[in-house]
């Protein structure tokens, strides 16, 4: 197995993508369980509400790989849906016409973080890749 050597605008890259993930993570909490986490004033549910449109893109920005770009993007969702199924999910009170309605709920902020995260990719290589083709 041969490692490829990394350059540092690449550690950078990460780092910075690492962040981007964490601070999506924190918007996405933030708006499923209702709580500021710092003080903004009356704008805080702005705030959050830009960020969790915004830090997709960023994350498709960054990503080199499509995949990684949907992956990372959609990644604090399902842990915080995880997270959140196991505290406080009662699957006794579920029954199958109720649970397509939650699954439709869950599926469109899944599907609308992977399209930003996409359009975010797809921004990133019509603009700075150098053997893009308009």
């Amino acid at each position: 197995m041969q490692v490829k050597d990394i350059s540092r605008n690449d550690i950078i890259r990460l780092v910075v993508l690492g962040g981007v993930v964490l601070l999506e993570g924190l918007a996405v909490l933030s708006l499923i369980f209702k709580q500021q986490f710092f003080s903004l004033g009356g704008i805080y549910a702005n705030v959050v509400s830009v960020a969790v449109f915004v830090l997709p893109l960023l994350v498709g920005v960054l990503s080199h790989r499509l995949t990684g770009a949907i992956f990372l993007a959609t990644l604090p969702f399902v842990i915080t849906s995880a997270i959140y199924l196991g505290f406080f999910g009662d699957p006794f009170n579920i029954d199958l016409f109720q649970l397509g309605v939650l699954a439709g709920r869950v599926a469109a902020i899944g599907i609308l973080l992977a399209f930003l995260a996409t359009l975010g990719w797809i921004a990133r290589r019509a603009t700075f890749d150098h053997d893009a083709v308009a």
